[in-house]
């Protein structure tokens, strides 16, 4: 992406700085990015030993190393470096040049899963995750893995059975007497909200409604492209949020939300790509008649914490969550890294601290707030993300939290949907994990089915009648 290139790259560190515009020679081995990844120890290779193997030109090493299709892309290295590396997209950028030189990935199941992926995106438009799921157990012969838990999501209504289908559109100039609703905001609601978070989707129009947030929806939005596309090339990753920035585009509007953690950093990726290389700005452009325009994207908590705001919101609390212990959880995603999300605090963000307080909660203090669950890795490697989200549920309960609160489809579905299986293997007492909005319904006088409590897989109303909240 960039033309200065300052120092003579051996061959794979070109072919990596060409394509993704990192510096790999620029990383002196602090280890930092090593420390805090959650897969280190999964791994034949760390992160810092992948960045070395580059800079001495050991391509084979560094394109084979487990690492490369192991990462769940939490951004830890790329926000922790010294150096303002983006470990996280020089792993993306390993990979396509892996599958480009005819490389077998290491873990082939990245692979397997990352073109069902694409297949239901080139197709469909979006993400159907029943098809993604049941290509990925054809691919790997795996019929009836997670079987247990697709039927659960699919009797409480969280698993889609048919596909939503939306066709891909060339950008239009807003007419000029086009205009946004008036203070309404783009709502990018992503694939999720239509499957695997349904019930994050029903809390969110059910808050928004009490809260006065008029929320407006893209037509015919497409998937943002999630890590597939940026995994398949830069061009695919920048192109379906450029498509969906155009579509808000077209609505007059200047900043869209996004419910999805996932989507939010995608929208973020794109933006810092094309913004820092003329060339993929001009291929996006051509593919979808857009140019950015500097739309602001925003996730949801963000936006309710900035056009709400913690202060109005506590005088429209009809019930106060008095006496109930919540752990806000992050994510990875929200914050990180901080040279795209622009986050105040990387560590340790306060938007849903401060949102849950207004509620009359009592927010606990814990250091698990931005640990990584897994992330995209829940169907590939659910053993590791049971192992990452284990540590999660028993810091929060260590931290004495009745409940866990969370906005992001990928972490709630690691936190909830496999936590029955956590409790098979090791035993315990079930940690409820709910979407903030769920919680914030409540506090605003909604009832539990008006906030799609019943569709959580661990229950949650016992403990929230037990503190009052029901």
């Amino acid at each position: 992406m960039a033309t200065d290139v300052a120092i003579k790259l051996p061959d794979l560190g070109r072919a990596i700085y060409s394509l993704t515009g990192e510096n790999p020679l620029l990383c002196y081995q602090c280890r930092k990015c090593t420390t805090g990844c959650p897969v280190a120890d999964q791994s034949d290779l760390s992160p810092h030993q992948v960045m070395r193997a580059i800079q001495l030109g050991q391509a084979e090493r560094a394109l084979q190393s487990k690492m490369v299709w192991l990462c769940v892309s939490c951004q830890i290295c790329s926000s922790r470096c010294p150096q303002n590396i983006d470990v996280a997209t020089v792993m993306d950028g390993l990979k396509v040049l892996g599958l480009k030189a005819g490389l077998k990935p290491s873990v082939p199941e990245v692979q397997v899963f990352n073109q069902a992926g694409l297949i239901s995106i080139k197709y469909l438009g979006r993400m159907y995750e029943l098809a993604v799921i049941a290509g990925f157990n054809v691919g790997t012969r795996q019929l009836f893995k997670d079987l247990g838990m697709g039927i659960s999501l699919i009797k409480n209504g969280n698993l889609r059975l048919l596909p939503s289908i939306a066709r891909r559109r060339s950008y239009r100039p807003p007419a000029a007497s086009q205009k946004p609703v008036a203070g309404a905001i783009a709502f990018f609601p992503g694939c999720s909200l239509h499957s695997t978070a349904h019930d994050y989707g029903v809390s969110i129009k059910a808050v928004a409604e009490r809260i006065g947030l008029e929320l407006e929806e893209p037509k015919g939005w497409l998937c943002c492209g999630s890590k597939p596309a940026a995994w398949n090339s830069p061009e695919m990753g920048a192109e379906y949020p450029m498509r969906n920035l155009g579509l808000v585009s077209q609505m007059g509007h200047r900043t869209v939300t996004t419910p999805c953690a996932a989507c939010y950093s995608r929208f973020r990726h794109a933006i810092h790509q094309v913004e820092h290389s003329k060339d993929l700005a001009e291929h996006t452009e051509q593919q979808t008649g857009y140019r950015y325009d500097g739309i602001e994207v925003q996730n949801l908590v963000e936006t309710i914490d900035k056009v709400v705001g913690a202060r109005k919101l506590a005088g429209l609390v009809q019930k106060p969550l008095t006496g109930l212990k919540v752990a806000c959880y992050y994510g990875c995603l929200m914050t990180r890294p901080g040279k795209l999300t622009g986050a105040e605090d990387v560590e340790n963000p306060m938007e849903m601290d401060r949102l849950v307080r207004a509620l009359g909660a009592e927010v606990v203090d814990w250091s698990y707030k931005t640990e990584c669950c897994g992330g995209s890795h829940s169907i590939t490697k659910s053993d590791l993300v049971m192992g990452l989200s284990k540590k999660i549920l028993d810091a929060a309960a260590a931290a004495g939290a009745d409940v866990v609160v969370t906005s992001c489809p990928l972490c709630h579905l690691n936190l909830d949907g496999r936590q029955s299986q956590l409790l098979q293997r090791h035993g315990g007492t079930p940690m409820p994990v709910l979407y903030f909005t769920q919680l914030m319904g409540l506090a605003l006088g909604l009832d539990a089915k008006a906030v799609a409590l019943d569709k959580l897989l661990v229950d949650a109303r016992p403990v929230l009648a037990a503190r009052g909240a029901l």
